[in-house]
């Protein structure tokens, strides 16, 4: 079996293990010689992903398609399929992670929890005043397409600054989506793995803290009640059925006071899951290869009382990687995954992961490694170094 991967990112630099490990043999389409996976790969393309000749190629050579992030063209992807290539996840499915608004709106009409919204159209006016008045300022404008990690989001406070948002996005094509500025008591991720014939597999949904819109840390079992996660166990499971994913998705979620609404959707390998490497029976690099490929899917329980992972960022400070892993691998129980990029300040560089029986002291563990490799302790975050 070979699976060809759209993208070159860690993700599918992570994959590559886990294909290596099942003995399946993987083609990547990379922008560039020196991507995270197009260094560790045998077979590498070199095409952007939105080059049709690139993309058949790559098809050309596997037995399934899927892919490491969703900046992908759906139009050359579903003639693909039409063509009788296998892309997993389905086009069907990708367009609801691909577009927030299309997101929005299946979901709510299907009765899923959703924050109060507006989707505006290039062309398409409205009173944004009284769209305020509505939904309360300040307001959250998301560009419907091409958004990722914090971008392509904006907060703002009044109906001149969403006018101005707006305008640019409609300039760009983009539609807009307008929501309401949720209180979140706490955010989430519920992480699922499906396969075409319905089979289903779901981790514990964990707690992640976010900074500027990037996850900084994710904690196992940190201060969920077991009512909270199995009510997002649930939102994840009917989403999953719904869309007809196949391969791992992530449900972003905001605990509020009211209940849970749904943030966006991944469909993909996430960062929530990146812990599951090391502290899962298997882990989401692997199901979901598992997924694609239609080989029945692995257990998914925590292998510890307590985890911890936390995302390497490079700092303003330059840092030889080479000897800040000796210091970080002074923490025996760290688990480190660099992903092959050259550090710069506020570039994701990889993740610690640390599993053990207390909470606390896994986190601060995990801490200490990743800020021996450079990373800065954001103002916002209480941390415990050792």
């Amino acid at each position: 079996m070979r699976v060809g991967i759209i993208g070159a990112g860690q993700l599918a630099r992570m994959m590559l293990e886990d294909a290596s490990a099942l003995g399946i043999a993987a083609t990547v389409l990379a922008d560039a010689p020196d991507d995270g996976a197009a260094q560790t790969c045998a077979d590498v393309i070199i095409g952007a992903a939105a080059d049709e000749a690139g993309v058949r190629m790559l098809a050309s050579r596997c037995d399934v398609l899927t892919l490491d992030h969703e900046l992908v063209d759906l139009a050359l992807l579903s003639r693909l399929e039409s063509e009788g290539v296998v892309v997993h996840p389905p086009t069907e499915a990708l367009r609801f992670a691909v577009d927030k608004a299309e997101m929005r709106r299946h979901l709510g009409a299907a009765g899923l929890p959703m924050p109060n919204h507006a989707i505006l159209e290039p062309g398409e006016a409205s009173d944004l005043a009284a769209l305020g008045t509505q939904l309360g300022w300040p307001l959250v404008i998301k560009a419907a397409r091409g958004g990722y990690d914090g971008k392509g989001v904006f907060v703002v406070e009044d109906p001149e600054a969403a006018a101005a948002t707006i305008d640019d996005l409609h300039r760009a094509g983009i539609t807009a989506l307008v929501e309401e500025a949720v209180a979140i008591d706490h955010e989430l991720a519920a992480l699922v793995a499906r396969r075409a014939d319905g089979q289903i597999v779901a981790w514990p949904v964990v707690e992640t803290a976010q900074v500027g819109g990037v996850c900084r840390e994710v904690v196992i079992p940190g201060v969920l009640s077991p009512e909270v996660a199995a009510h997002a166990e649930q939102i994840a499971r009917e989403v999953a059925e719904l869309v007809g994913v196949v391969g791992v998705m992530a449900v972003e979620l905001f605990a509020t006071h009211d209940g849970l609404v749904i943030n966006e959707l991944a469909m993909r390998p996430h960062n929530s899951g990146h812990w599951t490497q090391d502290g899962s029976v298997t882990s989401q690099f692997e199901n979901h290869l598992r997924a694609v490929l239609g080989l029945p899917l692995g257990a998914t329980e925590v292998t510890a009382a307590a985890v911890a992972s936390i995302n390497v960022f490079g700092g303003d400070d330059a840092v030889d990687l080479d000897e800040a892993l000796h210091r970080a691998l002074a923490e025996p129980r760290a688990h480190v995954h660099l992903y092959g990029k050259t550090p710069r300040p506020g570039r994701k560089l990889g993740h610690v992961t640390v599993v053990g029986d207390n909470g606390a002291e896994v986190r601060a563990a995990a801490w200490t490694a990743a800020v021996a490799l450079g990373t800065p302790v954001p103002a916002e975050m209480e941390v415990e170094i050792r």
